[in-house]
């Protein structure tokens, strides 16, 4: 841990050769080292071969456990972007649609004629007294069944509601 002088005015520029024999030839990457650790003669430094491969191979399952897990995280916001999107898109439509209904007015349809509270207490008074009548069992007062309203219409070919 000193100071290295590489290049000093007097001394002369080291040679190529003696430069390259410094430097090892060719970088080892870990799997290199760990093969080449694997197949010493010492067996300390197979040991710890043995035991850094074991750490690379679960430190390389987490790491590709992390990524998938990012990957899903990144997948479920950009889902999350679009139906967003998606609703704003539909809300800015049903906006639209309800502006469109409230300039337009309310229309009464042609086919249900308006209801007035007298035709309809006639009506029901005819349907009672109709299904006495033919042997139905109905009561003065209250909801007139869907079984005798629709035999009623059946009969009188008129709609009831």
């Amino acid at each position: 841990m000193g100071i290295r002088v590489t290049k000093t005015p007097a001394a002369p520029a080291p040679a190529a050769a003696e430069t390259t024999s410094a430097t090892p030839a060719t970088p080892r990457g870990v799997e290199d080292v760990l093969r080449i650790a694997a197949g010493s003669s010492a067996a300390r430094t197979r040991q710890l071969a043995e035991r850094i491969g074991r750490l690379v191979q679960e430190l390389t399952g987490r790491v590709e456990a992390e990524e998938a897990t990012r990957q899903e995280r990144e997948a479920a916001e950009q889902r999350r972007r679009e139906l967003a999107e998606a609703a704003e898109k539909l809300a800015s439509q049903l906006a639209e649609v309800r502006q469109e209904l409230r300039a337009t007015g309310r229309s009464d349809s042609v086919d249900s004629p308006p209801r007035n509270r007298r035709e309809g207490a006639a009506q029901r008074a005819a349907m009672r007294q109709w299904a006495v009548a033919n042997g139905y069992e109905v009561k003065d007062r209250g909801r007139i069944s869907r079984e005798i309203c629709e035999a009623y219409a059946a009969a009188t070919q008129e709609v009831t509601r």
